[in-house]
């Protein structure tokens, strides 16, 4: 969030600048330019929803949301250049960050049951730092188990294990 509001001007601004680089980006990977991009500023924050082909859309999303989390890094980096205050963009597209929380949930529920059943540690598949957070997130609360990062990027991975406090 910034630290202090952004002006009307400042606002356009940067909605000119993600829709721009978002255009060219697009462009690059060769989508379709019916490929909407919808931008709304909303908390400090640039939403950008992606709507189109579903091949475009799959393209854009890439294997489990690396090219997706890649133009993201890449139209904050900018953003992060080119305005005088922190304003970060996040993007999806077709709702998939929402559907690749839920898969995670269901994973994290599996592993719960793996942990409280056998009493040992779980490391569930490599991901990214975003989806780890979503795992810690979701458990964070759990009276039966923890959840640690463990190993080192690129094969970052989230263990699941028996609490071992009495909360």
């Amino acid at each position: 969030m910034p630290a202090q509001p952004l002006s009307t001007e400042a606002v356009d601004e940067v909605l000119d600048l993600v829709a721009s680089f978002m255009e060219e980006t697009l462009d690059v990977l060769d989508v379709d330019p019916d490929t909407e991009v919808d931008l709304r500023f909303e908390d400090g924050r640039v939403y950008g929803d992606l709507d189109g082909d579903e091949d475009d859309i799959a393209l854009i999303i890439g294997r489990r949301g690396q090219t997706l989390d890649a133009v993201q890094y890449l139209v904050n980096a900018v953003v992060s250049t080119s305005v005088e205050t922190s304003v970060h963009v996040i993007l999806d597209a077709q709702g998939y960050r929402k559907r690749r929380a839920k898969q995670l949930e269901k994973d994290a529920d599996r592993a719960v049951q793996d942990v409280i059943d056998t009493g040992r540690r779980i490391e569930l598949e490599p991901m990214t730092s975003s989806e780890r957070k979503v795992i810690h997130n979701y458990l964070k609360d759990h009276v039966e188990v923890a959840t640690i990062s463990a190993g080192r990027e690129p094969n970052r991975r989230l263990a699941v294990e028996p609490r071992r406090d009495n909360r």
